[in-house]
């Protein structure tokens, strides 16, 4: 392995950690926060045919399993796979809680899934990725293609402001990071739908919620994005601290996040 593809490896290794690290921490708070949003996707998917009773669906970065169980009720079987063990052990519990006996849970970064290896190649009616970031790229789109034999459907914020994190990076970040620079999952997977010949429907969505966690949970949270864009900073991690403990109130802290959410949804062919 030459020095290019090893230092590549280490970076996406590094990156998936960190991902992994921040849904683990962001898991008991996630679980908590309510989801209106769901059941109105549920009713689109519905009203699109692309949920039955007979179909087999995954849901890739399915979290604490909000969605997932909205699905085992309107599908045969239903598997989530998330990067985070904290998540799925709050969706095991979940499905449990509701007594449901048609999901199946696995523990894997979707970069790192193989395909042949689980015997996944055309196995699921419906690949469903909501606001996840497992899709970033041109290979996690294709490789929702690969396994499914009808539907996939992703959700992204084409547009979205983060209060306290937007003003985090205004104010210890700078010039280090622009949003504007980012690319934009959304706008990749249409145009490499579309040089497929899949064309793609595209439904907006625009949206308001909070974020609420503790303030030790929202140190951890934004230390880990912020670090990210300045992994030189020593003193971050303190910065991000007294900032959250000037702005919470009895020890937790409140983010109100706008967005523009794209809805798409295809069929592979």
């Amino acid at each position: 392995m030459n020095n290019t593809k090893e230092n590549s490896f280490k970076c996406n290794q590094l990156d998936l950690l960190e991902i992994k690290k921040f849904w683990d921490v962001r898991a008991e708070d996630y679980n908590k926060s309510s989801s209106k949003e769901k059941f109105k996707l549920i009713n689109y998917l519905i009203s699109k045919s692309v949920l039955d009773n007979e179909y087999n669906v995954l849901d890739v970065g399915c979290g604490t399993g909000k969605h997932l169980i909205e699905f085992a009720k309107n599908s045969k079987y239903v598997t989530g796979i998330d990067i985070s063990p904290n998540m799925i052990s709050y969706a095991k519990k979940n499905a449990e809680n509701k007594k449901l006996n048609n999901v199946n849970f696995k523990i894997v970064p979707w970069q790192e899934l193989d395909v042949k290896k689980m015997n996944w190649n055309k196995k699921f009616d419906l690949v469903f990725s909501n606001m996840s970031p497992a899709i970033k790229n041109e290979e996690d789109v294709l490789k929702m293609n690969e396994v499914s034999r009808k539907y996939c459907f992703m959700s992204n914020a084409v547009y979205r402001e983060d209060k306290i994190r937007d003003e985090l990076f205004r104010n210890l970040i700078g010039d280090k990071y622009n949003k504007k620079d980012k690319k934009n999952i959304c706008y990749d997977t249409f145009n490499i739908l579309w040089n497929m010949g899949i064309y793609p429907e595209i439904t907006y969505n625009d949206v308001m919620w909070t974020n609420k966690m503790s303030n030790k949970t929202a140190v951890e949270m934004f230390t880990i994005i912020l670090q990210n864009a300045d992994k030189d900073n020593s003193s971050l991690k303190e910065e991000i601290k007294a900032y959250i403990d000037n702005i919470s109130c009895h020890g937790k802290v409140e983010e109100i996040i706008k967005a523009k959410i794209a809805w798409m949804l295809w069929k592979v062919d």
